[in-house]
């Protein structure tokens, strides 16, 4: 009997411990140092948010809009997995898309959740163009301050990149240069490009696209994060992924490459809470 109540106890304290973590939200600043970074850009504060899934942050999203307006940002990026796939009720999300765009300009981009049920994302697609919110779909637009610009590309990638028809994720084919930029294009290598991409395990690939910076989510910051180690889990059931929260750099051809990564806002996470990731811009010497 007297082990009982120490593992009671326990029981109890871990239960309080993963309520509390699936319900923290928290906004964390980074600075985002870039080296072809227009004059007219620096200090500008980015908002990236990712993988809202089914969690709600109050009635008509307010905690989550509210925290939004506070962290008074230029532009919101959404980098996909607004909803899960099997949500059917668009309404919601598009009314929090329609108070996002309200506080600042907003791009956004699908995850592998909209491209598993392309009617509501196309549906969607079509009631956000109208209102304003800016979807890049294997497209460039040109984010202008004055006479100095930014380009910024999003992907749409095919769900052979995510998984497999049966919902497997075994001997995925890898994200490729040649890939991207048969989606995308060839990117003006003297010009600032900025890509937002759901998934950020091809780093690789989009520095040597020739992204100066590429924001993603779909990791949820690795799902359990341990001390001193980070997350262990990402999408695809593989055991700690190289990014899952924060900024990282590669070396490539056209300077520091920069990936900025979500943790994002939701399903279940442990000792990870949900983030809303500020990125202020300034230029790397």
């Amino acid at each position: 009997m007297s082990y009982k109540l120490p593992l009671f106890v326990a029981a109890a304290f871990l239960g309080g411990y993963m309520l509390i973590s699936n319900r923290q939200l928290r906004v964390n600043e980074y600075e985002l140092k870039v080296s072809k970074l227009p004059e007219n850009f620096v200090g500008k504060k980015i908002l990236l948010l990712a993988d809202l899934h089914k969690k709600r942050y109050g009635d008509n999203f307010n905690n989550l809009v509210n925290s939004c307006i506070a962290a008074e940002p230029d532009f919101i990026f959404f980098a996909g997995d607004l909803y899960s796939r099997d949500e059917t009720d668009m309404i919601p999300k598009l009314a929090l898309m329609k108070r996002l765009k309200h506080i600042a300009p907003t791009y956004y981009i699908f995850g592998n959740h909209e491209t598993d049920n392309m009617d509501n994302a196309e549906a969607l697609a079509l009631k956000l163009t109208e209102c304003g919110v800016h979807i890049l779909r294997n497209n460039m637009e040109q984010i202008k301050i004055g006479e100095d610009h930014i380009n910024i590309y999003g992907t749409q990638l095919p769900q052979r990149f995510y998984r497999n028809e049966d919902f497997s994720h075994n001997d995925l084919p890898k994200i490729t240069k040649d890939e991207l930029t048969k989606l995308l294009g060839e990117p003006d290598r003297s010009e600032c490009n900025f890509l937002l991409s759901h998934t950020p395990l091809a780093f690789r690939a989009y520095a040597d696209w020739g992204a100066d910076v590429t924001f993603s989510g779909h990791c949820h910051g690795g799902v359990i994060r341990l001390p001193f180690i980070g997350g262990i889990l990402s999408p695809e059931r593989k055991f700690f992924p190289r990014y899952t929260k924060g900024i990282y750099k590669l070396d490539a051809e056209q300077g520091l490459a920069k990936l900025a990564v979500t943790a994002g806002l939701g399903k279940f996470r442990l000792n990870n809470p949900s983030e809303i990731m500020i990125c202020t811009l300034e230029r790397q010497e």
